[in-house]
């Protein structure tokens, strides 16, 4: 108990620092609270001790309500590949603003933009857009209940695929109340939130990542499992990669059984490579979902596969077999020119997502080898442009290798983190085309010095 007590006190004076140099940004959020449920749009915005409040943003940088300057490795939750406002986006909304902000119909723009994913993404034949990755999720799976007329969905746990009532289950981080989840190779479908409809979540099974049982388990549910949806790299759960033996068996029984392959790449389209995560593993989807970096820092969502798996969207051809997906802002123009922009720099830039890499790569490198050679029991994962540091030893292949985290550690290190100017979610980071060499290195100093002063308070 005095440990404890000992670990909260050292915590509070962290927090008591933030504060202190965050007095306008905590007086603006707790204005915030009088008129908006927690002071927050996001439940993911809410931190230890209190929200971010960002003034404004440029390249690998943000600043506070307070004009601190932070080191951003958030980047909209991995939206802003190139950095933040990035001068070719911003030309590209300023010319498409005197056209108008919204039309609620079809405009010429739309076709670059799906001719974009359409030329960089293996398995995309089409795309349609909508307004988030929720929403793309959520009409994926109506796709794949459509296409073969069977009730069930499998998602991974761990997996995070937005927070409609299908899949807002089994996101595996620990939770208060007794332990729901089940064994290893079965995971049960745990309810991430009051409210969710139980006929919507109990047509969902839960399968054990980069696990071998979730094929068995695949193949009990055959005749009546419509699709299986996975993150190549769960992001929320801690950037952890699928393997590419793994995706590749996954396709291979998906197939077999006549079930779609869904991949959400909501984070890992258009950062892992060029093509996404199909295009760096090799393995190739019947569907895909999109959002944040194809929207260019604007709300964006879009579905997209191959020609046989996006037929029950062709409305035009049978509308009565089609399934219903509109949405007023889908394909807004702002949007649209935003996207294209990123995309069109994504698409010629040869050398951005090399960079990006090596410095991820760099990254988890240097810490990995700081903490086996001072002995913390910390490792650094993820791949290419994304990363997360863990408070356990390795190897962390699911989510499950991560409950014997120490929780105490990890809230002090997130703290340290913002104490001392680094702006960064608590489960992952990213790069950017707009990060430097000296950025890298001041973020693994920041790492660094952040378990060293947790080790010099004896609290690791």
């Amino acid at each position: 108990m005095a440990e404890k007590e000992s670990s909260e006190r050292i915590l509070n004076t962290y927090r008591d620092e933030i504060r202190t140099k965050s007095r306008k940004s905590y007086s603006i959020w707790q204005k915030n609270r009088t008129v908006m449920p927690a002071g927050v749009g996001s439940l993911f915005r809410l931190a230890d001790p209190f929200p971010m409040v960002i003034k404004r943003a440029k390249g690998a940088r943000v600043w506070d309500a307070d004009d601190n300057e932070y080191l951003d490795c958030m980047l909209g939750f991995s939206t802003m590949i190139l950095g933040n406002a990035p001068d070719e986006v911003e030309a590209a909304i300023r010319e498409a603003l005197p056209r108008g902000t919204h039309y609620g119909q079809c405009h010429e723009h739309e076709y670059a933009f799906a001719k974009l994913f359409c030329d960089m993404v293996p398995g995309v034949d089409k795309v349609t857009f909508c307004n988030s990755g929720t929403e793309a999720t959520m009409y994926a799976l109506r796709l794949a209940r459509a296409t073969t007329g069977r009730p069930l969905i499998a998602k991974f746990e761990g997996g995070y695929h937005g927070t409609h009532d299908l899949l807002a289950v089994s996101f595996g981080r620990p939770r208060p109340g007794p332990d729901l989840s089940g064994p290893v190779e079965d995971p049960a479908t745990v309810p991430e939130s009051p409210g969710l409809a139980e006929g919507a979540w109990k047509d969902t099974i839960v399968l054990p990542f980069n696990h071998p049982a979730s094929f068995d388990k695949i193949q009990r549910h055959a005749d009546r499992l419509a699709g299986v949806i996975i993150e190549p790299v769960q992001g929320a759960a801690g950037t952890i990669p699928a393997s590419k033996e793994f995706l590749s068996e996954l396709r291979r029984i998906t197939h077999e059984i006549g079930a779609l392959l869904i991949f959400d790449e909501v984070i890992t389209g258009f950062r892992m490579a060029p093509g996404g995560a199909q295009e760096f593993f090799g393995v190739i989807p019947d569907v895909s979902t999109y959002g944040k970096v194809a929207g260019g820092g604007l709300p964006f969502g879009a579905i997209g596969g191959t020609s046989e798996a996006m037929h029950l969207m062709e409305y035009d051809v049978d509308l009565e077999h089609s399934i219903l997906m509109a949405g007023t802002f889908n394909g807004n123009p702002l949007t649209v020119a935003a996207g294209t922009a990123v995309l069109h720099r994504l698409s010629n830039d040869q050398q951005l997502h090399t960079q990006m890499d090596a410095m991820g790569e760099r990254f988890r490198n240097e810490i990995n080898l700081f903490a086996r050679e001072e002995n913390f029991p910390a490792i650094a994962t993820g791949v290419g442009s994304m990363f997360s540091v863990h408070a356990v030893h390795g190897p962390v292949n699911s989510v499950r290798d991560l409950r014997a985290g120490n929780r105490v550690v990890s809230t002090g290190l997130g703290l340290l983190y913002r104490k001392n100017g680094l702006h960064i979610t608590p489960s992952h980071g990213f790069m950017s085309a707009a990060h430097t060499d000296e950025d890298i290195t001041r973020l693994i100093e920041i790492y660094k010095n952040a378990m060293e002063e947790l080790r010099a308070q004896g609290m690791w």
